[in-house]
This record gives structure tokens, C-alpha cells and sequence, in this order.
């Protein structure tokens, strides 16, 4: 099993556990992609980079992300899980892509800095110092 698909079943058995699904939900698609399958809970997308584009290299992208229930702290959970699995794997950023203004504001509260007015990015070093400090 690759680093990818690694990331891929981690993030799997989360989403598993915390929202009590019995079935696998995620997939890897083989431009390394993980995303959800349809479904009216969550909306995953997140890109798995390592070398550089707009964003920095070794970053784990976020392309979409959407929860059914909003603003119960999800998407701060899910951002703080993933700032660990970045770590562990080795990837020095966590970006979001294409926001929009809810998740600008997001992005925001978080510490990312933004790199051309709709995408963000975020050291993981200081991801983990904000939720240290909460």
C-alpha cells in the first residue's frame, strides 16, 4: 500500500467513526485524489501534492469540503485531524482551493495566509501551534 492510499484509509476510518458510517466512504482516484462518495452528509475532495504548483509542494489540498451540519465544528475537527496526518506523512502545508467567502473566513480564523485572494495555505508547523494554543 502506497503513501496515498495510506492517507486514503486513514481518512476513511475517521469519517467512519465520527460520523457513524459502517461503509467505506472514501476512494483514491488515480491522479491522487481522495474523495467522498455521493452521499448527504459530507463532501470530501482533497488534492495530495508534493511537488509545487500555485500551491507550495508537499501540501494537502483542499478542494471542497462540506458537512451537513454546519458550524458545530466539523471542518475545525476534520482540519486538525488532518494537520496530524500531514505530519505524520510528511507534508509541510495544508491549503484550501477556490474559496468562497464562508470559507474564506474560515481559512482565516485558522491561520492560513492567502496566496492570490481565493486560495490558502497554511504551514502545518502552524497549524498545530493554533490548535496547541486552544
Amino acid at each position: 500500500m502506497n503513501e496515498y492510499e495510506e492517507i486514503r484509509k486513514e481518512i476513511d476510518i475517521y469519517l467512519m467513526e465520527r460520523f457513524k458510517y459502517r461503509l467505506s466512504l472514501v476512494y483514491l482516484t488515480p491522479d491522487n485524489i481522495i474523495t467522498t462518495r455521493r452521499n448527504s452528509r459530507i463532501d470530501l475532495y482533497l488534492r495530495i501534492r508534493r511537488v509545487e504548483s500555485l500551491f507550495p509542494p508537499d501540501c494537502l489540498i483542499i478542494a471542497r469540503i462540506g458537512f451537513k451540519k454546519e458550524h458545530i465544528g466539523h471542518g475545525t475537527h476534520f482540519i486538525r485531524y488532518l494537520a496530524e496526518i500531514a505530519l505524520k506523512y510528511g507534508f509541510k502545508y495544508i491549503g484550501i482551493e477556490s474559496t468562497n467567502e464562508k470559507s474564506q473566513n474560515f481559512a482565516k480564523k485558522l491561520g492560513f495566509h492567502s496566496i492570490d485572494g481565493s486560495n490558502y495555505a497554511v504551514s502545518v508547523e502552524n497549524l498545530l501551534s493554533y490548535f496547541k494554543n486552544k
